[in-house]
């Protein structure tokens, strides 16, 4: 029931939020925030026709150039966020879930897969260490995604919070 509830309570928080990538973050920088490079590959900007034919799923994202707003010893936090975004555009279940810090909180956030989403990435809008949680970042990523059941295509804009557990490895805490 928990699990549920929390799907929910995430599904809610997430419908109809996210900003087109065009638009300038409304976030300020402090301390504990660096601006992400631009991690925009090269790519066509051509007008799309429709969504089923123009829609390409990829991952275009350069994420070589975001590690230089890490620390060397946070760096496999993009690592972790590579393979989920990955995943989400291959549609590999499995290699989804492998990245959270648990089951539950894979079957929580089980919304974001499906096998009717078609994703893009297209660029990295920050990189913010949490102030509250250490040997946390929250890195939020920009895109778009088809929904094949409904022929219809959204922006996404997914922020994830990633931390270092105390065996050193590098787990998926949420993706708001």
């Amino acid at each position: 029931m928990t699990t549920l509830l929390a799907s929910l309570i995430f599904l809610t928080a997430c419908c109809g939020e996210s900003l087109p990538k065009d638009e300038p973050s409304t976030a300020t920088n402090t301390p504990t925030q660096k601006a992400a490079p631009d991690t925009t590959k090269s790519q066509d900007k051509s007008a799309k026709s429709s969504p089923n034919t123009s829609f390409k799923a990829e991952l275009a994202i350069d994420i070589e150039s975001a590690k230089d707003s890490l620390k060397e010893n946070e760096r496999p936090a993009l690592d972790v966020l590579e393979k989920n975004l990955t995943a989400l555009v291959q549609h590999d279940h499995k290699l989804y879930r492998s990245g959270f810090v648990d089951d539950q909180l894979a079957d929580a956030m089980d919304f974001y897969y499906g096998e009717q989403f078609q994703y893009t990435f297209s660029s990295i809008e920050s990189i913010e260490k949490n102030a509250s949680i250490t040997k946390q970042v929250h890195i939020t990523v920009l895109g778009e995604r088809l929904d094949t059941a409904n022929h219809s295509v959204e922006k996404v804009k997914m922020m994830y919070a990633i931390r270092q557990n105390e065996q050193g490895d590098w787990d998926i805490y949420t993706i708001d």
